[in-house]
């Protein structure tokens, strides 16, 4: 189920750190009113092994702004859109309230008016394959201990030969994490429209993370589609990575 919120800056901007995903998932953690549902996604959530997932994501913030890049600051103006999106009906279904019923909050301590908020399902015939452009960038990586014992992280790009089998993993894992069975089928991804232009690179609690926007083909059966489309594709997805839409 995926969740489209509009709002708008009550005192006509808003001005975020440059890499402000921390700041968003905040704000949607604050945002959750069933106290118990809070605690268990931050928490705990849903388990594989030593992998927890919170089985959510967002988007970045579409609208007009203007990047300060010596400040590292962002600032928005008019009216902005996010997506948040979860297999889990019980979260979206209790942001929606919220966002629906006191409409005024206070995002990175300064006003917002949530205009207008809409819930929806996916609904997609099934096909071969399916093109979908990134809303969220999406990352994957491993991590290692080099020679001296030292924790060294690698992030890989969507050219890397091993790029698609990550993503496939990822998913396994999470589906087995949340569904507590093993998916059967194959799950298969590689770039349509990707230039070195759509990499990024940003900062989440002080980790640095290498991350891409861009088109990408996904082939998978549609039910595993819906499940990544709702819970994201690649690693970090509760921090703002990994969120799609697909390209009709």
């Amino acid at each position: 189920m995926r969740m489209t919120i509009q709002f708008r800056p009550k005192n006509g901007t808003l001005l975020l750190p440059i890499n402000y995903e921390e700041v968003l998932q905040g704000f949607l953690y604050r945002s959750i009113q069933d106290f118990e549902l809070a605690r268990f996604l931050h928490d705990v959530g849903y388990t594989k092994e030593k992998r927890r997932f919170k089985m959510f994501t967002f988007s970045r913030l579409y609208g007009t702004y203007r990047i300060y890049r010596y400040e590292k600051k962002i600032e928005f103006f008019d009216q902005v859109t996010w997506y948040i999106s979860s297999v889990l009906d019980s979260l979206i279904v209790n942001l929606a309230q919220n966002y629906l019923l006191q409409e005024q909050f206070m995002l990175n301590g300064q006003p917002i008016h949530i205009e207008e908020t809409a819930v929806k399902r996916l609904e997609i015939p099934e096909k071969r394959s399916y093109q979908i452009r990134m809303l969220s960038p999406l990352t994957v990586y491993s991590t290692y201990e080099n020679q001296y014992g030292e924790k060294r992280t690698h992030f890989f790009s969507p050219f890397d030969v091993v790029f698609s089998n990550l993503i496939e993993k990822n998913f396994y894992n999470k589906f087995q994490a949340y569904f507590q069975q093993a998916p059967t089928k194959k799950v298969a991804i590689r770039p349509i429209n990707v230039t070195k232009r759509d990499k990024v690179i940003t900062v989440f609690k002080g980790f640095r993370i290498n991350a891409w926007n861009g088109i990408y083909e996904i082939q998978a059966p549609l039910p595993y589609v819906k499940f990544m489309y709702d819970v994201g594709i690649g690693s970090k997805n509760s921090q703002g990575f990994g969120m799609f839409e697909f390209i009709e």
